[in-house]
């Protein structure tokens, strides 16, 4: 190994290290065989070996002797010739092929090499092209991988025969590779991202080191000439462990202080009359210093709270602020919980606005946890000076806690309630919860996770705080305090009758202190307006006739093409599934080998797919770029062969995709010059926190039961960054569970407007409650319902689908609200508000009478 070390030392290039130009035949590797020398077996005699002499040259000199059987070459003679001192112990190529150590093979073509002397006289040529495998090596990283000639694994086959397996499994998949797309290895893949550890070896510095777009387990240990390029993250890596000496200072404190020194240093409360210059970012909006200004009183006073900005006004960069003002004054560490789609995007702001601040990403399988708690979470017990305390636990506990390495720990909330054990013990200066909103069930496993953690201040961040009912947004502020927000029943019953202006007026006292609301309208004057189409559709023949056979359950109809029996236990999730489309019933799709007529019975088999088609035709040509969000992966399997069939090219993000992937697939949609049209999203999974805003137009092809999802979808698009005018299209199966599901959310929207929504109105009155209640708000309804969606039979035309594109009067004309409630509505909004607000009792029954 001793020669491979020389062979790299030269290779310090930043790009991955093979070429179409370049061969490097002549730097294959024969690697050590690795095996135990504690029992050394008798070496096989060779009957063709040449005493002391080299079997290749058959020459004297100094020579490699094998330690396995009785061979011996010159370093020289070898392919490739090995430099540097000769290793202690060494097999030949007869013994242990070197082919035994690759981890994986990534690609495969014809390259130049520099052929025999047989060859060169048929050829007339000293270079020759041959086919070669470039090979990833066990024990080394993506910097490290080498192009090995073909004739080398047909060597190998005799004494390996899985390595002929790995070879056709190789082939098998790079059939199906796309060409166009293929890259056997990322740049980023031979990136640094950070340094982990180092070491001394010889007179050479080597480093632990963390790739980027690669996990924890792919950390490889390099010399420092092979990275020398990435100084910058050496740097960093040596300012980290400069705070070793810092931490066991006696001019200083430890980072982690207790109640009483937290209260004291409380009294004083810093404000901020412009955008701090330790954030490097650029400057804070005046809203985002106003915000950061609210952390920090916040702070100051020990009130945990709610930062409740609508969607897409940077939530997260005002708590990035919070935190680096905080560590301004020493004072870490931090946790940060977030989901897994967008803690890629925390990464990447922490490096933007707060560089200097140690941010460890905590996700990943088992492996790479292990491999972020031995190097990421603690400073090594023999770096710090020794205190002289009594050996009890809790002198241990706090010596532990000392030894803190990270300032800001990211994590997932599946590591949060997989990980307790590693991550409870540590006590956090401040605690942020992203999408807060996941704790609204006090019987959640994360809410019961997080309430055991130790943590001085906590700060939920959601744009959608109140999403159902009030005994939801109670549960997030039992979650911050629990002193104050105690008693569930006595909260319902002093706010039993939230209909009344006293009431409304009282509840917006008592959170006032815990929550800062602000929209976009009110704070971003120049932001593109957005406008909402409620489309209604026509379910399509095939879809009528299945709809009729569920509510009248009718099995012969419904499994007449064979597979198995539907399922009705859930009749309300079975209609949801087919009025998105016919296929999405098991058994009800055909097996159709020709394109053309598989496209048009797609198409035809379901009323939203036609509508649909249509608009994507337009906005395709009018060089929009479109999101589509629907609740099923199945229906987006559909959209899948849809755009595959139109040759559209698309990303996708559904609950399967790593958190790794996605934020790949977000990069290359939100590239400069991208050719992706549209971007396949699940609500659930790709409705949260990321950042999306080159996309212009949203279509919620199927809405979400819980409104506040639609609306955080929507807001992917519609956020900071947005530079176009944003059309949102949501489709309604007209007659269908679709339009009592638009009912019900009405219902939550108005409690949101009244109880969140009104927090900064002073004059708020009974009459202006009641309008409210009955009609809904102008301001909370913000779409234009279609008018040929009031028509008995929907059709939409070329004209009729341009007036719906057409966005210059975006912004020009009053928000007016969806009138088409029945009087049957209006009725049962009535006599179910109240019962709503503190339960959902009511909805099942609501929507099946």
């Amino acid at each position: 190994m001793t020669s491979l070390v020389e062979r790299l030392r030269a290779r310090s290039e930043r790009r991955p290290l093979y070429s179409i130009e370049e061969s490097d035949d002549e730097e294959f590797v024969i690697k050590e065989s690795g095996r135990s020398t504690h029992n050394k077996p008798e070496k096989i005699i060779r009957e063709d070996a040449k005493n002391d002499l080299c079997q290749d040259c058959g020459e004297q000199g100094e020579l490699l002797y094998c330690q396995t059987c009785t061979y011996a070459y010159h370093s020289k003679c070898l392919l490739p010739p090995l430099k540097g001192p000769p290793p202690e112990s060494w097999s030949c190529p007869e013994c242990v092929s070197p082919l035994n150590d690759i981890d994986k093979i990534l690609d495969c073509k014809m390259r130049p090499t520099v052929a025999d002397d047989n060859d060169a006289s048929k050829l007339g040529s000293n270079q020759i092209f041959v086919k070669q495998y470039l090979v990833k090596w066990k024990g080394l990283s993506y910097l490290h991988c080498t192009w090995v000639p073909e004739k080398e694994f047909l060597k190998a086959f005799k004494a390996n025969p899985r390595l002929r397996t790995k070879v056709n499994k190789f082939h098998q998949q790079a059939a199906n590779n796309n060409e166009d797309e293929f890259v056997a290895i990322r740049p980023d893949w031979t990136t640094v991202d950070r340094i982990l550890a180092s070491r001394e070896n010889g007179n050479e510095r080597e480093f632990l080191v963390k790739w980027k777009d690669l996990a924890y387990d792919d950390c490889y240990w390099e010399v420092e000439s092979d990275i020398s390029a990435f100084q910058p993250e050496i740097e960093k890596f040596d300012k980290i462990m400069a705070r070793v000496q810092k931490s066991s200072s006696t001019k200083h404190k430890s980072y982690i202080r207790d109640a009483r020194e937290v209260k004291k240093k409380s009294k004083d409360f810093q404000h901020f009359d412009h955008s701090p210059d330790f954030l490097s970012g650029g400057s804070l909006h005046p809203y985002q210093l106003e915000g950061l200004n609210f952390l920090r009183y916040s702070w100051s006073k020990q009130t945990h709270v709610i930062l409740a900005d609508e969607m897409g006004l940077g939530k997260t960069i005002q708590s990035i602020a919070f935190l680096a003002s905080l560590f301004e004054e020493n004072i870490v560490p931090f946790l940060v919980v977030a989901p897994l789609s967008t803690l890629r995007n925390w990464e990447r702001e922490f490096a933007t606005w707060a560089p200097h601040m140690n941010v460890v990403m905590y996700v990943g399988n088992g492996s790479a946890r292990s491999v972020i708690r031995e190097h990421e979470f603690y400073f090594a017990k023999g770096e710090f000076r020794k205190h002289k305390k009594k050996k009890t636990s809790s002198a241990i506990s706090e010596s532990k806690q000392d030894r803190i390495k990270f300032d800001v720990l990211l994590t997932s909330y599946e590591m949060i309630n997989s990980d307790t054990t590693s991550l409870k013990p540590i006590k956090w200066e401040c605690m942020i919860v992203d999408e807060g909103h996941r704790l609204k069930n006090k019987d959640s496993k994360l809410f019961l996770a997080l309430k055991q953690y130790a943590s001085n201040h906590r700060v939920l961040l959601t744009g959608t705080p109140l999403q159902n009912n009030l005994d939801e947004l109670f549960m997030l502020m039992h979650f911050l305090d629990a002193g104050k927000f105690g008693s569930l029943e006595e909260f319902q019953e002093e706010f039993k009758d939230i209909n009344q202006e006293e009431q409304v007026a009282r509840l917006h006292k008592m959170l006032a202190p815990h929550l800062l609301r602000r929209v976009k309208k009110d704070v971003l004057k120049d932001m593109p307006p957005k406008k909402e189409l409620i489309l209604r559709v026509d379910l399509s023949s095939k879809q009528k006739e299945y709809y009729k056979a569920i509510l009248t359950r009718n099995y012969e109809l419904l499994t007449r093409r064979g597979g198995e029996k539907i399922s009705l236990n859930n009749v309300v999730m079975e209609l949801r599934k087919l009025c998105c489309h016919a296929y999405m019933l098991e058994g009800v799709e055909p097996d159709i080998q020709d394109t053309e007529e598989a496209y048009r019975q797609l198409l035809d088999s379901s009323g939203k797919l036609q509508l649909l088609d249509k608009l994507m035709v337009k906005l395709k040509e009018q060089g929009h770029r479109v999101l589509i969000y629907t609740q099923f992966q199945h229906m987006l399997d559909l959209l899948e062969d849809y755009c595959t069939y139109k040759k559209w090219l698309y990303e996708r993000i559904d609950g399967n995709v790593p958190g790794a992937d996605r934020q790949i697939r977000i990069d290359r949609f939100n590239a400069t010059n991208s050719s992706r049209f549209c971007f396949l999203l699940s609500t659930r999974a790709g409705g949260l926190g990321i950042n999306l805003a080159t996309a212009d137009t949203v279509i919620i092809y199927d809405s979400d039961w819980n409104p506040h999802a639609d609306l955080q979808a929507m807001a992917r698009a519609h956020r900071l960054g947005q530079t176009n005018k944003v059309m949102i299209f949501r489709l309604i199966t007209r007659d269908s569970i679709e339009e009592r599901m638009m009912q019900l959310t009405k219902k939550k929207m108005v409690l949101e407007h009244l109880v969140v929504g009104r927090l900064k109105a002073q004059n708020i009155n009974q009459e202006e409650l009641d309008d409210i209640i009955r009609y809904g708000s102008k301001e909370l309804f913000s779409d234009e319902t279609d008018e040929a969606g009031k028509a008995r039979q929907i059709h939409y035309d070329d004209a009729a689908i341009d007036r719906l594109l057409d966005r210059e009067q975006i912004g020009n004309e009053e928000a007016t609200v969806d009138d088409e409630e029945e009087d049957g509505f209006l009725k049962a909004f009535k006599v179910f508000f109240l019962s709503f607000i503190m339960s959902d009792s009511a909805c099942l029954e609501f929507i099946v009478t």
